[in-house]
Formats: structure tokens, sequence, C-alpha cells
């Protein structure tokens, strides 16, 4: 299991080391940037889709690296700020950044990449953990652009995944990007050799729309328990169900 999503997957002795990473170009304060943002904001929304895929998978964050694609002065040190200003709101500001800058020409137009590093034991994982029927929720509706900067209290934040991860009903958590929520839950059920089923009531518009900054966060949750998950999280949307392929055959 070498890569899953956007996380590769090296395994060690002891467990496995786990990168995630992201990135963000023409969102800044620079003539040819596309959207007028905030430096701090570029970094603090580049690293929350990095750092969620990270905890989702249950690992331990223990190192973080960025790339700016612009001169330390004024425009990294900000991007930097926020940054750290996301890793003090993950509770990880004891986290020692690593880094690099470009000052050998001028940029005119803003990126930030980013490298989350993390650690595991293999029975910590919740990576193709889904080994039996399921019912897939969403948290959070899909945001980009201006819209991101216009709901930023309104997107799931770090507590509610720990919550997610550390709750024996759930079997993976998938923060949901770029690609969209039908794109990512069917790469969970393909992942883990099943199939997504797909409410009826769900608009393809809504299913395919980019989520940005991850501003959807997926669980699967096991089947048997699904009401009593929904009573616990009321603030969660039933996608669709995944079911095993195998139970699918002996159904026909």
């Amino acid at each position: 299991m070498p890569q899953v999503r956007d996380l590769s997957i090296i395994d060690v002795p002891s467990g496995c080391v786990l990168t995630s990473c992201d990135i963000s170009a023409g969102f800044g304060e620079k003539i040819h940037d596309s959207l007028a943002v905030a430096p701090e904001v570029t970094g603090q929304l580049t690293l929350r889709v990095a750092l969620l895929e990270m905890i989702a998978t249950g690992a331990e964050v223990v190192a973080v690296s960025d790339v700016v694609g612009a001169e330390m002065e004024p425009t990294g040190r900000r991007v930097i700020a926020g940054i750290k200003n996301e890793l003090k709101k993950a509770n990880l500001e004891h986290i020692e950044l690593n880094g690099s800058t470009e000052e050998n020409i001028e940029v005119t137009a803003t990126s930030v990449g980013v490298l989350v590093t993390g650690f595991a034991t293999r029975a910590a994982l919740k990576i193709t953990n889904v080994h039996q029927a399921a019912v897939l929720f969403a948290f959070g509706k899909p945001f980009v652009g201006e819209e991101v900067l216009q709901n930023m209290d309104q997107m799931p934040d770090y507590e509610l995944v720990k919550r997610l991860i550390a709750n024996s009903a759930v079997l993976e958590v998938v923060p949901v990007g770029s690609k969209g929520m039908s794109y990512e839950a069917h790469l969970l059920a393909e992942t883990n050799d099943c199939v997504f089923i797909p409410d009826e009531t769900l608009t393809v518009a809504k299913m395919k729309k980019t989520a940005g900054p991850a501003s959807v966060i997926l669980a699967a949750v096991k089947a048997n328990v699904s009401a009593r998950f929904w009573e616990k999280f009321p603030s969660a949307k039933r996608l669709g169900d995944i079911r095993r392929k195998e139970d699918l055959s002996w159904e026909k």
C-alpha cells in the first residue's frame, strides 16, 4: 500500500511513515494572483488540506515543511505566520517548521506548497478499513474561491475529525477537496473493494462541485450502528451506502 489517495505510505520496522502534500497558486496579493487573499490565509488553507488528510488516517503529525514561491519579506513571513496559526488551531504548535522561499528572482504570483509527515502503527491506521457494509456521511458544504473566504467558520474543524477518528463506529474518514464528493466517495469505495450507492435525493452538481480546501469531510460508518452515530453527530448528511462487492453479487 505505497499510495492511497493523496497519501504516500512507507513501511518501517515499527509502523508506517506517511506523507501528504498540497499546493495553492494564484491566491495572494501579487499583481498576477487570480484571487486577492491575504498571504496568511493562503498559508493557512494550504496547510489545512494536507493536515486534515494526515489526521484523518489516525497518524500522529511529526513534521511540517513549507515551500513558498515568493520572497521572505514580506510575503513569505506572512505565509509562515498563517501556517503557524493553522498548526495552533490543530493543537500542533509544538511542530517545528522547515521550509524555503524564493530569493533569486522577483515573483509576481504567489504559490505555497506544504508537506506533512506523520507516523502510525499499522493497527492505528484507518485506511482501507471498510470490511463491512457502511453508510457514508458528509460534514460541511462544498465551497471554493470567494465562498471559502465567506464561510471559513462553517468548514469542518480538526476537533471534529479527531472525534470521528476516535469513534469506534467510524471505519474511515476522507477530506474532500477539488475533485468533489462524488469522486472521493467512489474512490473510497473502490479502494476498499466496495461500491458506493448514492441516495437518489442527491444532485449531480452538488456531488461534483469542488470542496476547495477540504470544506467537506466524509465518514464511512458501520451500517449496523449508523442510526446511533447520526444521533451523536446530527450535523452529518447521509450521502448513501457502501457495500462490499461480494455482498452485491450474493444478492443477485
